[in-house]
């Protein structure tokens, strides 16, 4: 008994030399956010528009999408204000800082550059229904019902569904 009592101890004792860890934990996208976002709509517009964004802009873009799909959110987001000193009306750059926000649980960040997106995004096609997407989806999670009932208004109005024919 007293050999085992010792030998905790020592195990115990041998943990705290250990280093202790200083960074934070990584950050973890939420799956349930994520479905929200990506969901897809039943009908895909046959109106598709996408705003130009300069090659330095595009750059620092795909940098900030391979980070956040390795849950590197702050790296990501510090690339996309940079982009977005660059190039402010950007929807592209201001939707992922939007959805970034959304899975870190800053919920009015998000609310605000999807306010940003939704207002630079074009009128019809998948840029403007994931703007007002997002803007709903933040809106929800801060309780704001009146932008949310109009975001998702708004994101209906994206899709041009095409004629029928005869």
């Amino acid at each position: 008994m007293r050999y085992l009592l010792l030998f905790t101890f020592l195990m115990l004792n041998a943990c705290s030399l250990l280093p202790k860890r200083d960074e934070a934990p990584a950050e973890v996208k939420d799956s349930s956010i994520d479905a929200q976002i990506n969901a897809q709509n039943d009908q895909e517009s046959i109106i598709q528009t996408v705003p130009l964004m300069s090659e330095a802009v595009r750059s620092l873009y795909n940098l900030a999408q391979q980070n956040y799909q390795n849950n590197q959110f702050d790296k990501a987001l510090a690339q996309l204000e940079r982009a977005y000193r660059i190039q402010a009306d950007s929807p592209e750059v201001t939707q992922l800082m939007a959805e970034i926000n959304l899975h870190k649980g800053d919920y009015k960040q998000a609310h605000y550059w999807a306010t940003l997106s939704s207002q630079n995004s074009p009128s019809k096609g998948k840029i403007c229904e994931k703007s007002w997407r997002i803007l709903a989806i933040a809106a929800d999670l801060l309780g704001y019902e009146a932008n949310q009932a109009m975001a998702l208004e708004k994101k209906e109005s994206c899709i041009v569904k095409a004629p029928n024919r005869y």
